[in-house]
């Protein structure tokens, strides 16, 4: 039954609704029996939860001796190299399935695609570009301090 009181039954029961809806509930708790069922529930699973103790776990003399025992030199040894050993497993396992899995694409599918082609061209012109930029400089430069060189002499020349 849907009443509109199931959340404020449940403020009833923590406590934590005001006096005068307190009241209010109170009474429509004597009139609901779905909502007095509610309330006895959460009633009954409080006192569960509060008697609840659970009991100690039962073990053997030799069983508290040995998780009192602080671990030996080859215990721990044995413990490192069975990860390493798992570790590795993992990764051989791992390396066979993506190697079977991607044996059935060729070489070229990634070393000959387009772009690898189009990539090769572009880095081709800028190697040659630089190419040109170095070597065509330096004769420019060579060429008009030459000609420098001419025109001072015309000059000093001319003065004398």
């Amino acid at each position: 039954m849907n009443c509109g009181y199931k959340e404020k039954v449940l403020l009833y029961f923590y406590g934590e609704l005001p006096e005068r809806e307190s009241g209010a509930v109170k009474s429509h708790l004597g009139a609901c029996a779905s909502c007095a069922g509610d309330l006895a529930v959460l009633k009954g699973l409080t006192a569960r939860f509060e008697s609840f103790s659970p009991e100690a776990p039962r073990l053997s003399a030799r069983g508290l001796a040995d998780a009192a025992r602080e671990p030996g030199f080859w215990e721990t040894a044995l413990t490192g190299l069975r990860r390493a050993a798992a570790a590795g497993a993992f990764t051989a396992a791992f390396l066979l399935v993506f190697q079977l899995l991607g044996a059935h694409k060729g070489a070229q599918a990634v070393w000959g695609s387009d772009i690898d082609s189009n990539l090769d061209t572009i880095e081709y012109g800028i190697y040659s570009l630089e190419d040109d930029m170095l070597y065509s400089s330096s004769a420019d430069f060579e060429d008009k301090y030459n000609r420098l060189e001419t025109q001072k002499e015309e000059i000093a020349d001319k003065t004398t």
